[in-house]
């Protein structure tokens, strides 16, 4: 049995994002007990990438970024660590592109400081590299962002 945790983040990301809920449930299969936000938002990761594939999700993302958001600023529910290295950090580099127009402000803040490896000193030295992303210039992305809505 995993530590007691704060998980906060996970209600936050199944009230706003309903879609996610059936990889939710394989998840609570799969680790049981042992579930943590931190694997849940390694999932939303994929979830997020699939759907920027598949194209023609536009609701359904903008829902999972404010979800994101919310936990990004959720007192106590480490939100800076989930965001970053939870969801940011799976992101392979194509989609990061894509996700920028939906992503709120503190979010985005958190993706300018992954960007700058400012969240990734581990005694002094950057855990995460340029060269550590998997890109995929082929893989290109289906819809994108309604550039006329305001945050």
């Amino acid at each position: 049995m995993r530590p007691p945790a704060d998980d906060r983040a996970i209600p936050i990301l199944r009230q706003n994002v309903p879609e996610f809920e059936n990889h939710f449930r394989d998840l609570v299969d799969i680790y049981d007990e042992d579930l943590t936000p931190q694997v849940v938002f390694n999932e939303l990761a994929d979830f997020v990438t699939d759907l920027l594939q598949r194209g023609d999700h536009e609701e359904v993302l903008e829902r999972c970024f404010s979800a994101l958001e919310s936990v990004a600023v959720e007192p106590g529910a480490d939100g800076t660590g989930l965001v970053a290295f939870c969801f940011l950090d799976q992101l392979p580099a194509f989609v990061l592109d894509s996700i920028r127009c939906y992503l709120h402000p503190v979010s985005e803040t958190i993706l300018e400081l992954v960007e700058q490896d400012l969240l990734y000193e581990d005694d002094g030295e950057t855990a995460l590299l340029a060269s550590d992303r998997v890109t995929a210039d082929d893989a290109p992305t289906k819809g994108g962002c309604n550039l006329t809505q305001s945050r």
